[in-house]
């Protein structure tokens, strides 16, 4: 199994997807928005990999750090929460706050995620509370300016900011995935 890549980001995809050449190989792997925004196009990039294998498939997520992608084998290991929507819940809000409404059984904050039901962030708070302690104090700080992480990502795909600037005027405080997706559809 890939459990770490090093290499070069030669190619970013805002639905979630960075293509790293290693070795004269390119990884397609799939990775959180949150961990898509600190990546930067033609740089050195080092990611935790998880391999998923199927009986048709093989698919590599990656994450920023080892943290992250504990967090996200914990999320899968719930009933009901597969691989993609482990992503989208590491995306909608900081890995800091997402522990922090499974802490807290804020199902609600869970729940606006896409695809995550009340009755889903239910059940990720039973099965997770009180669970996620230890990856979290072994976690780094998150950008708490969600608006910052956006035109981080959107520069890193190569908008110029002028263009930036003028989408994040038309979109309202949310959190990241929203923003990220409301700019994007603002700028084309």
């Amino acid at each position: 199994m890939i459990g770490w890549l090093s290499g070069t980001v030669r190619a970013l995809d805002p639905a979630g997807s960075v293509l790293l050449v290693t070795g004269g190989i390119g990884y397609d792997v799939s990775v959180s928005v949150q961990t898509l925004c600190k990546l930067r196009l033609g740089e050195a990039a080092e990611l935790s990999i998880h391999t998923y294998v199927r009986e048709d498939q093989i698919t590599l997520f990656g994450f920023a750090n080892s943290n992250e992608r504990e967090i996200f084998r914990k999320l899968t290991s719930v009933s009901g929460i597969g691989a993609r929507m482990a992503l989208n819940l590491m995306g909608g809000m900081s890995i800091e706050e997402l522990i922090g409404a499974i802490e807290h059984a804020d199902d609600l904050a869970i729940a606006r995620t896409p695809g995550i039901g009340k009755k889903t962030a239910q059940r990720l708070i039973l099965e997770l509370q009180g669970k996620l302690g230890s990856v979290a104090a072994e976690g780094g700080a998150a950008i708490s300016n969600k608006a910052d992480e956006v035109r981080s990502a959107l520069t890193n795909l190569g908008y110029k900011p002028a263009q930036i600037d003028l989408a994040l005027k038309h979109v309202e405080p949310a959190d990241f995935e929203s923003m990220f997706r409301a700019a994007l559809k603002a700028m084309s």
